[in-house]
Order: C-alpha cells, then sequence, then structure tokens
C-alpha cells in the first residue's frame, strides 16, 4: 500500500507542476492583454481628440469658406453699382 501512496503523491505532485505552469503561462497572458488594453485605451483617446481637432478644422474652413463668398458677393455688389 505504500507503494500506492507514493505513486498517488507522484502523480499529485507532476499535476501540480502542470497546474503551475499553467498559471504562470495565464498570468504573462494576462499581463500582455492588459498592455494591449492600455495601448487602444491610450489610441481611443488620442482618435478622440484628433477627431475633435479635424472637426473644428472643417467647421473653421466652412466659416472661412462661406464668409468668402459674402465677401465675393459684396465685392460684385460693389462692382456692379459702378
Amino acid at each position: 500500500e505504500q507503494g500506492s501512496s507514493t505513486r498517488e503523491l507522484g502523480k499529485l505532485r507532476e499535476k501540480n507542476e502542470k497546474l503551475a505552469a499553467k498559471v504562470l503561462k495565464l498570468e504573462g497572458e494576462m499581463i500582455d492583454l492588459r498592455g494591449k488594453q492600455e495601448n487602444f485605451s491610450a489610441q481611443a483617446k488620442e482618435n478622440r481628440e484628433l477627431k475633435a481637432a479635424l472637426d473644428k478644422a472643417i467647421k473653421d474652413l466652412r466659416d472661412q469658406t462661406e464668409w468668402g463668398r459674402k465677401l465675393e458677393e459684396e465685392l460684385g455688389e460693389v462692382k456692379s453699382a459702378m
């Protein structure tokens, strides 16, 4: 019976070592995924900021274009009045 207990203990130790290795692997994957999540969050924040800046630039350009059109209309009216 002692030999059987020793074999069981050996099997349990082997299983424990395999589980410990699996835990190490999963911890490494978790660290990798956390890093990827942080990078994704930083890129998402940067994209939101860039979109806001682009939207403002588009609005400013439209405003300037509209102002230019009005100026040309007024200039045309002044020329035709001469």
